[in-house]
């Protein structure tokens, strides 16, 4: 939550942020963050207006799913 937060104003993370913090994708990545936010028991926990906002982001597809090239 907070990773997604802090990368929030800006459109969300980059790939290669997400990657180097979580070593997946950004499909998994916004997997899993839709997954937390929607926990019923941790939905409540989270402040309403940036849970909207989170989960907003987590169901847009990016257009970056790929490793990066080396």
């Amino acid at each position: 939550m907070d990773f997604a937060a802090m990368w929030g104003p800006f459109d969300g993370a980059p790939f290669d942020e997400v990657f180097v913090e979580f070593g997946v994708d950004m499909n998994e990545y916004k997997r899993r963050l839709f997954a937390r936010l929607t926990d019923p028991d941790r939905a409540g926990l989270i402040d309403p207006a940036l849970r909207s906002r989170l989960i907003d982001y987590s169901v847009h597809p990016t257009g970056t799913t790929q490793r990066p090239h080396r």
